[in-house]
């Protein structure tokens, strides 16, 4: 299916709708290969490893074992979208650029999110709409915790996948910053066919592949610390069909504190996430970040970073970088 772009405007930027329109051309041959290889597979490898009726109907297919690469996007009635190769800066244009057609408001968490229904031509397909940002000069957390001076921002959710990005982290969906309405706020793409950490909990599900679960929750353990977050909930880790970890809702990360929260859980590393990691200086992130945090906030992610890699280097030299250090593998995820 050939989307067309009729009209695109974010942050003062036009885009040429006719240059958008040959991207999506150029990609629609490929997306059809892709769905039809896709449908062939999802005939063959049967049931999914979710419930009836937990994370939605489709099975499961193969993937690496590390399920951090996997990235394909559904429509609303579950079919593949023409941009599944990859290719964020097109996903990016489209959320920017995308009809809005319907909202609902979601239930879930105290920002008051809202579920965009967005269109293109007869696509339609779903994202999470924020717009909370205000600054608390006390909050309590769940936990019981006092924060003070905590910054609560809906533009803290692009921060967060172009750092994921930048760090070759692949679990937090695309986001970009827009205006809807009266509002400014940041708009990310809606991941179907998953649970909520809590869910699985409750439903005692566990991973088929404990190795490479294991694996993800420990990536995440990184990234919070390298932001700041130490309000990751069970509510904002969503788990899809193949057991991929889904980090959502980073509004209170990149705390003005240069605390790094969860590091003591830290005891792997992933090889390209270790690299990025000891190159990432105040230059790199600032061309990456300088749209959606300020200086001092882009200065105490520096300082976490310093202390993430002490940690894992203090790992390394106590364990070694054979049992520290690991490259995701070829294998099937599907059970």
């Amino acid at each position: 299916m050939r989307l067309s772009l009729s009209k695109y405007c974010a942050r003062g930027l036009r885009a040429n709708a006719e240059e958008v329109d040959q991207m999506l051309a150029e990609r629609a041959a490929g997306s059809t290969v892709v769905a039809i290889l896709v449908t062939a597979i999802l005939l063959l490898v049967g049931p999914a490893v979710f419930p009836s009726g937990a994370a939605g109907q489709r099975p499961a297919i193969d993937v690496p074992s590390s399920p951090m690469p996997q990235r394909v996007w559904f429509d609303a009635d579950g079919e593949l979208l023409p941009f599944n190769e990859g290719d964020d800066e097109l996903l990016k244009e489209l959320l920017r650029g995308a009809e809005v057609v319907d909202r609902e408001n979601i239930p879930v968490g105290v920002t008051d999110p809202i579920r965009l229904t967005l269109k293109y031509n007869d696509t339609e397909f779903h994202g999470i709409f924020r717009f909370v940002d205000t600054v608390y000069d006390r909050v309590r957390m769940d936990d019981g915790r006092v924060r003070t001076n905590l910054k609560d921002s809906c533009h803290f959710e692009p921060a967060a996948y172009e750092l994921a990005r930048l760090l070759h982290i692949d679990s937090v969906p695309p986001a970009v910053n827009r205006r809807i309405g009266n509002d400014n706020g940041s708009l990310q793409i809606w991941v179907y066919g998953t649970i909520m950490e809590d869910e699985r909990l409750e439903q005692e599900m566990r991973a088929p592949d404990r190795t490479a679960w294991t694996r993800q929750v420990n990536a995440m353990y990184l990234f919070d610390a390298l932001i700041g977050n130490d309000d990751r909930t069970q509510q904002n880790i969503l788990i899809d069909e193949n057991w991929k970890i889904w980090l959502i809702d980073h509004t209170r990360a990149f705390y003005a504190r240069a605390e790094a929260p969860f590091l003591s859980k830290v005891i792997y590393v992933e090889k390209n996430f270790w690299g990025a990691l000891q190159a990432l200086d105040k230059a790199s992130l600032t061309q990456a970040l300088d749209k959606y945090l300020t200086g001092s906030e882009i200065d105490r992610i520096l300082e976490r970073r310093e202390r993430v890699v002490a940690h894992i280097q203090g790992l390394i030299d106590t364990r070694t970088e054979g049992a520290v250090i690991y490259e995701w593998g070829p294998q099937s995820a599907s059970r």
